[in-house]
């Protein structure tokens, strides 16, 4: 049986099952009762249990079984993110958004979520700042992908800790604490040219579908892009680090220009990404690694035992 628990599937274990727990303490408040809480509840303490499947896995799983062990916490993403809107409307009946409009009038000496816009409002500038806020997907998911093809394991999996790891600490500031944002308390951009641009509709029909009420700070386009940005200098080449820091200095700037964040909330995606990286990576990964043994992560996948140790002759 393979013991191959890695500390991505623990840190998802720990979340699926605070999740569980998160919906549990709602229900009381949640009659009539209906039959999705409950199967969330099921589905999260289902999830928790992974770490123990995982352990059961053959040591040489079929490939359809070995892709979805190692690409589920990034395929699990959107479903986690869409769960955000209802959890924070059953666990919060107010927002924290006068405070941080408060902080951003300190920080800023005005909104410039609602300035900036109005006070450029070329169609040019316009589409740039919505283009770099629409290649945050790309962003966040390309460099995994990418290690995934050139069979680069062990980076895939630095990768897709640090990026769960920095999503899951902002979903959890938005559990507690959450902030609207300029779509409800800002003031918006009233029409023009520039609201007819391509990716100013793709933005806008992306929030349409997919937008969570509740999570503006700080940003989480903005940690995650600045998580890329780290991870594109530890194990890309210095020209696509360059790429992807450029593309994370866009999504800095257009949370903002497009009216989607407070310029603090950018601020502090900035720092929080930092922080996470610097700090909160090493010690988490320390904490959730039975492993002691160091990985070389420049070894291609398929010299990496993907799920099991390396049983050597005369070994016990």
């Amino acid at each position: 049986m393979n013991s191959g628990v890695r500390p991505v599937d623990r840190l998802m274990s720990i979340y699926n099952g605070a999740m569980a727990l998160f919906w549990a303490a709602l229900l009381p408040g949640m009659f009539p009762l209906h039959v999705w809480p409950l199967a969330l509840i099921a589905a999260h303490a289902g999830a928790a249990c992974i770490p123990l499947l995982i352990r059961r896995l053959p040591e040489r799983p079929a490939l359809v079984t070995r892709l979805f062990r190692e690409g589920y916490p990034l395929l699990w993403l959107p479903a986690l993110w869409v769960e955000l809107d209802p959890a924070i409307f059953f666990a919060h009946t107010t927002s924290f958004d006068a405070a941080i409009m408060a902080l951003d009038l300190m920080v800023f000496g005005t909104h410039l979520d609602g300035t900036w816009m109005p006070a450029m409002p070329q169609v040019w500038f316009s589409e740039l700042m919505h283009f770099a806020y629409w290649a945050y997907l790309p962003l966040i998911f390309v460099p995994p992908i990418v290690m995934a093809i050139r069979k680069r394991g062990d980076v895939y999996r630095d990768i897709t800790f640090r990026l769960m790891t920095a999503y899951v600490v902002c979903y959890a500031i938005y559990l507690l604490f959450p902030t609207i944002g300029p779509h409800v308390y800002g003031v918006r951009y009233a029409g023009g040219p520039l609201t007819e641009g391509f990716f100013y509709g793709l933005v806008k029909s992306a929030h349409e579908t997919g937008d969570v009420v509740g999570a503006a700070f700080p940003s989480s386009h903005v940690v995650g892009a600045v998580t890329i940005a780290w991870i594109g200098w530890r194990w890309f080449s210095p020209l696509v680090a360059s790429l992807m820091s450029v593309e994370a200095f866009g999504v800095v700037l257009s949370t903002v220009y497009t009216q989607n964040h407070y310029a603090v909330d950018s601020i502090a995606g900035v720092v929080t990404a930092l922080m996470i990286q610097a700090w909160i990576v090493p010690v988490a990964a320390r904490a959730l690694d039975s492993r002691s043994k160091s990985r070389v992560a420049n070894q291609p996948w398929s010299a990496i035992p993907p799920l099991a140790p390396v049983r050597r002759p005369g070994g016990g």
